[in-house]
């Protein structure tokens, strides 16, 4: 004989209840989704925890837990992932911006000797530079990070093709409100 459950029932609207089923239905809906509703809709036909897990081939707690998350935070967070611990991003989107608008100037136009940028040079520059430009978080800057971030914007400053192009006097001024408005 089976425990009787402690939790809640689950209730639902009509809308939410053919939006599960929906789901549950999809063909191109993400695998994860269309089991999370069919756990839910199962659950509320009656069915046990343990009877539901055996049913889709996982485990009790993973069903345990969809029916708890949706409980607790809404059906949207029941089909969906919550947000997982982890480290905070330690660089802001503006100082990204700025080192990116960094490495699309010519090394020359800033007092270097250099004709293109390479990666120790570019490094240094804009540790040296970024207090004065606002982004004090950049001072730990390394090589691999600065790499990581000319990658994902794609800039490439070895490459003197970029430079062809003018460059907005006024780009810093500019740059403020965009990223504000994303």
């Amino acid at each position: 004989m089976p425990f009787p459950k402690k939790r809640k029932p689950l209730q639902f609207t009509e809308d939410e209840l053919r939006k599960l089923q929906s789901i549950r239905k999809s063909r191109i809906e993400e695998r994860r989704r269309t089991q999370r509703a069919a756990f839910l809709l199962d659950s509320l036909a009656g069915q046990s925890d343990q009877a539901i897990a055996q049913h889709h081939q996982v485990s009790r707690s993973t069903v345990v837990l969809c029916i708890r998350k949706c409980l607790e935070f809404g059906l949207d967070a029941a089909l969906a992932e919550l947000p997982r611990p982890g480290k905070p991003r330690q660089l802001p989107d503006d100082a990204i911006a700025w080192v990116q608008h960094c490495a699309c100037q010519k090394p020359k136009d800033l007092g270097y000797s250099y004709e293109l940028w390479t990666y120790r040079l570019l490094t240094a520059h804009v540790r040296r530079r970024c207090v004065a430009a606002g982004h004090p978080a950049l001072r730990q800057l390394s090589r691999s990070k600065l790499h990581r971030i000319l990658r994902q914007g794609e800039p490439r400053p070895h490459k003197i093709r970029y430079y062809v192009e003018k460059r907005d006097p006024a780009f810093e001024s500019k740059m403020v409100p965009v990223l504000h408005v994303y």
